[in-house]
């Protein structure tokens, strides 16, 4: 897990080392998202500097609540958990046949139960 920061750090942090994000920088709840285009190979130092420091890219992006999308994150205070997810592989599978039937009935039970619906 990583390691929790406050976010009035990582603001200083970014107003220390990358003004212009600081400039973009917007609070969610427990999130700072930065609303910054850092594409291209002219950013790629500022990518790997705050990605050593615990940002986050959002493939899909984020909607802020102002209407703009954001790629950026860190979580401050709040890291994301670690969620086992269950891998289908590992588990034995039961195969059934459709006639299989783990509960037999006599003729005589099933002819009582068809009379209770008659």
């Amino acid at each position: 897990m990583k390691e929790k920061i406050p976010m009035t750090e990582v603001l200083a942090w970014l107003q220390a080392n990358h003004p212009t994000l600081h400039a973009a920088a917007t609070v969610e709840r427990d999130w700072l998202w930065i609303c910054c285009d850092l594409r291209g190979d002219h950013n790629q130092a500022v990518r790997d500097s705050i990605v050593e420091y615990g940002f986050r890219f959002a493939k899909r992006g984020h909607t802020l609540p102002d209407g703009r999308a954001s790629f950026w994150s860190h979580s401050c205070l709040k890291p994301i958990p670690f969620k086992r997810r269950a891998n289908s592989g590992n588990k034995p599978t039961e195969t059934k046949t459709p006639g299989d039937s783990t509960v037999a009935f006599s003729s005589d039970e099933l002819a009582e139960a068809a009379r209770l619906f008659a």
